[in-house]
């Protein structure tokens, strides 16, 4: 069974969580960095989308990352990727394949991840999000 993550990934401090919609589930994420993680299923793939989306949660300000992502047998088969670091955008960062783990990473470095850090990233671990 795949396993599959459409979201966003925030290093803000503060999240408005009165604003998600129906059906987006937060958690606060621990590793490999402090903030938090959206699952939106429903968001649609462009910067504006997302940037006013976080605009109403209030953490437009802080680093973030829209992934979209999926995996058959543990190793990444497809990835989407853009975000903001430092008020500076950056992506669309996509692969899939023998290419999509190493754009799983490219994504994760441009975040603000070292080298590596990615390689246990709690968030997409089957039950991270209470999925059954």
């Amino acid at each position: 069974m795949a396993y599959a993550f459409k979201g966003i990934f925030s290093k803000a401090a503060k999240i408005d969580r009165v604003a998600l919609p129906s059906g987006h589930v937060f958690r606060e994420v621990a590793e490999p960095f402090e903030g938090s993680g959206i699952q939106t299923p429903d968001m649609d793939r462009s910067f504006d989308a997302c940037s006013k989306y976080l605009k109403e949660l209030g953490a437009l300000s802080s680093d973030w990352l829209f992934f979209d992502y999926q995996t058959w047998a543990g190793q990444v088969d497809y990835v989407f990727a853009f975000g903001s670091r430092s008020g500076v955008m950056f992506g669309p960062i996509e692969a899939e394949g023998n290419t999509a783990e190493e754009a799983f990473f490219q994504a994760l470095e441009a975040f603000g991840l070292e080298a590596g850090e990615g390689t246990h990233f709690p968030p997409f671990e089957r039950g991270f999000w209470n999925e059954t």
